[in-house]
């Protein structure tokens, strides 16, 4: 019952929390919201908080020790091993104080050690949040897109079928006057319903995609109606034509944060190796004591002060299992960080081989094909109704157009989504 009542408070503030859309919705204020209120990159930065905490932790010097002692002695007239006579009442004071080797551990440069390892692992939890901004950012743009040609699919969808309307009604008039057969009519009625579900299935798909982009913007109650702004249009990007591959490969190198994550893993690592074998340099503590005890007579023992050290000796275990730890994980580290190099290359490669298809299919589209389709169907359609084509050569025609754009959007969509895989192949914003 308790955990059911926690989980429903945790949802409800989540609801309550949720961001409000702006009707249309821009993709730079899409990305906007979900920089304020992308659940995971919340809890990615709350992380990176936690890092802030422990390299003040690890810069922090032990406190110093203190020990105080109060002794008595009552008094009797006999001891336990021998018999002396009436003992006097006594008390007695010793204090202690130690460094509990802070002295030493500047000294030794553990302590310098420890603020490097710490350093670099909150240089990695802050490329970390980047690195997530740069994964979801770009997954973001292409659930923005999505929408777009979505959105895009319905508008054709409603011309196919105000189009495939008006082709019903004209024949239904030339059924009736006996121009054309009851099987021809029956042919475009059921191009006529197909029309319908495409309808239907586009606008069902625009209602999921944008679920998918509501949920990436942290909305985690009923979807409130919005809409997109903007469109699918071809843009040729001069400059990141100009780059190349290579170009993008060394831009990726030197900005992608998780090959920034990897060199900062790749050091911290290098740094906890060194403070490993430090620390068998065992810790000496500096103490300092003060002691004496006395009775209404005199004082058995005269005030003492003492300065002492205090260590464990490294006889029998020097730290070969942490070093033999820590050398592990430094090599694990280092071969991290030429995995994540390679992921670049693999990144970079496949999104500009993805670019260049995706533009040239485009190109084809706008400069031939979408003209040659809308002519060829335009033909037949003047055609059929001249009794010079059939009935199939004109459905053909418009199959044909139809599956051309909605071929010709997704295109549009292909070119938008590997320019944003390009970006965050490269972690720079190339539009």
């Amino acid at each position: 019952m308790l955990a059911t009542l926690t989980i429903a408070l945790l949802l409800g503030a989540a609801t309550e929390e949720a961001p409000s859309l702006p009707n249309p919705l821009t993709l730079p204020q899409a990305e906007e919201i979900f920089l304020e209120h992308g659940l995971d990159l919340l809890v990615v930065e709350a992380q990176a908080r936690g890092a802030e905490g422990d390299l003040r932790a690890a810069g922090a010097h032990p406190n110093p020790g203190l020990d105080v002692a109060v002794m008595f002695g009552p008094a009797t007239n006999h001891d336990i091993l021998a018999s002396t006579g009436p003992i006097q009442q006594s008390l007695g004071l010793s204090l202690g104080l130690t460094d509990n080797a802070a002295i030493e551990d500047i000294l030794s440069g553990k302590h310098s050690l420890r603020i490097q390892a710490a350093a670099k692992a909150l240089a990695s939890a802050q490329q970390a949040v980047e690195d997530l901004k740069r994964n979801e950012l770009s997954e973001l743009r292409q659930a923005f897109a999505a929408v777009l040609l979505a959105k895009e699919n319905l508008d054709f969808a409603g011309e196919v079928q105000k189009s495939y309307d008006q082709t019903y009604d004209l024949n239904s008039i030339r059924y009736k006057k006996g121009d054309i057969s009851e099987a021809d009519l029956a042919k475009i009625a059921v191009a006529k319903l197909e029309a319908d579900q495409a309808m239907t299935q586009a606008a069902q798909g625009l209602e999921l995609s944008k679920d998918s982009l509501a949920f990436l913007l942290g909305v985690r109650g009923a979807i409130p109606e919005f809409e997109v702004a903007g469109s699918l249009e071809h843009q040729e990007l001069a400059t990141l034509n100009a780059q190349g591959a290579d170009a993008l490969l060394a831009q990726g190198l030197a900005n992608r944060p998780d090959v920034k994550v990897a060199v900062a893993n790749r050091e911290q690592q290098e740094a906890l190796v060194t403070q490993a074998r430090r620390l068998v340099m065992p810790d000496i503590a500096l103490q300092l004591g003060y002691s004496e005890q006395c009775n209404t007579a005199e004082c058995s023992s005269a005030p003492t002060f003492n300065v002492g050290l205090q260590s464990n000796l490294p006889i029998f275990y020097q730290q070969q299992g942490e070093i033999r730890r820590a050398e592990s994980n430094l090599a694990a580290a280092t071969a991290s960080e030429a995995k994540a190099r390679a992921q670049v290359l693999s990144d970079v490669t496949q999104a500009w081989a993805s670019y260049r298809s995706a533009r040239e299919l485009v190109d084809r589209m706008e400069k031939a094909e979408l003209k040659q389709a809308k002519l060829s169907r335009d033909l037949e359609e003047l055609m059929y109704r001249k009794g010079a084509a059939s009935l199939l050569e004109f459905l053909d025609a418009e199959r044909t157009y139809i599956a051309t754009n909605l071929e010709y959007r997704q295109d549009l969509a292909a070119y938008w989504d590997a320019i944003y895989q390009l970006e965050q192949a490269t972690a720079v914003r190339l539009r």
